[in-house]
């Protein structure tokens, strides 16, 4: 009986520790993962079942570790997370969800202390867990977590909908958010197997616990892949109301330090795209605004946008998530020559249909205007020509 169970943690340590590594890697990996999560919990019983057996293996030691490894992230909680439970608990989920989220806690500590207790006080500790978990609700925590995020039964509104929300749609804190969620249910379920392994009357049943909770794991899992994903790809529409809320903020600002402070909060907030910021001054002398003429900027290309006159500034945000570099030298080409004497509609037009494939946007000189970008160097075109300034990247 103990070979075999030695034998099961073996087999699963290679999964476990394709997990670790992710644990490692970040938040952005996994959050998106899917059926990586299951082999560390699965591992709660046999552990277990070795550690009452009094056996002292290199797999069961390290299995330990990494549960403990799993708790001790879980720990750690930064402020932006903070932020999320209090507004979690502005809402009707706040009673369960968080009563359920310390019961697991509770629950696999009282797991751990079997595991790390010498072998003559394991039958107490023992004990102790079994009379703890009943006293806690049992599995009932777990269901609590799996309703909270699927918002199935009593709960409604799903809590990664709520989370979303109230970040603003900020990828990397709603995966921070994923991946502690991952490691709460990674710890209920320890708990859970764990309390199988001691009660539970037959092999089959236990099995089917398994089977059971690796299902809904996969159900979570695959929620929270397609949550970061549709948030992910809303970033171009929630960056727009962002710079527009920003601009508004500040009235009395120097244009190069403004686009400077947009150009800042795009780039951490939206790490995984490359942006170039424009803005551009209504204001101006009556002779400038007459040589500006109505069109003063144009813009060609698939992934920009523009915010309308906000305290008499307008503003264009263009990027990219795939940079490629931009002929420069063809660029200064066209505007020595058939773009040289054009104004910026004219202007586009003659560098879009050499540059396929590209973002173009020009101003007029007649125009104050500013830019700042975060793009490689060699993948970003500004320039002040004659007439027009000229910023050009891919789309």
């Amino acid at each position: 009986m103990t070979s075999s169970l030695e034998k099961v943690v073996a087999e699963k340590k290679e999964a476990i520790e394709a997990l670790m590594d992710m644990f490692e890697k970040g938040a952005e990996v996994l959050a998106s993962a899917v059926g990586e999560l299951f082999p560390l919990c699965e591992a709660a019983a046999p552990v277990l079942k070795l550690a009452l057996d009094n056996v002292h293996s290199k797999e069961v030691f390290y299995i330990k570790e990494q549960f403990l490894t799993v708790r001790n992230k879980l720990d750690v909680l930064s402020g932006q997370l903070e932020d999320i439970d209090s507004e979690i608990k502005k809402g009707k989920l706040d009673s369960q969800y968080f009563s359920a989220e310390e019961n697991i806690r509770n629950q696999f500590r009282k797991y751990m202390d079997i595991l790390e207790a010498k072998q003559q006080f394991r039958e107490v500790k023992t004990r102790l867990f079994l009379e703890h978990f009943a006293k806690t609700g049992g599995d009932k925590n777990l269901y609590v977590l799996y309703d909270a995020l699927m918002g199935t039964n009593s709960f409604g509104e799903p809590i990664l909908e709520i989370v979303e929300r109230y970040v603003a749609r900020n990828r990397r804190l709603l995966e921070d958010f994923c991946v502690r969620l991952k490691e709460l249910f990674c710890l209920g379920l320890i708990a859970l197997l764990g309390h199988g392994a001691l009660t539970l009357q037959s092999q089959e049943e236990e099995q089917d616990k398994i089977q059971e909770w690796s299902t809904k794991i996969q159900e979570v899992e695959s929620k929270m892949k397609a949550t970061i994903e549709s948030c992910t790809a809303a970033f171009p529409e929630q960056a727009k109301l962002d710079v527009q809320r920003l601009l508004q903020e500040k009235e009395e600002e120097n244009l190069q330090d403004a686009a400077q402070r947009l150009l800042e909060f795009l780039r951490k907030k939206y790490d995984w795209v490359s942006w170039s910021v424009r803005l551009i001054n209504h204001s101006g002398s009556a002779y400038r605004n007459l040589r500006a003429g109505k069109h003063f900027h144009h813009v060609a290309g698939q992934n920009w946008f523009e915010v309308l006159q906000v305290n008499d500034i307008s503003l264009v945000v263009s990027f990219s998530t795939k940079p490629q570099p931009v002929p420069s030298d063809c660029i200064r080409r066209l505007m020595d020559g058939p773009g040289k004497k054009g104004n910026a509609p004219e202007v586009v037009e003659v560098l879009a249909k050499q540059l396929c494939g590209f973002v173009v946007h020009a101003v007029s000189r007649h125009k104050e205007s500013a830019a700042a970008w975060g793009f490689p160097d060699e993948c970003h075109y500004w320039g002040r020509h004659k007439n027009v300034a000229v910023c050009v990247h891919s789309d």
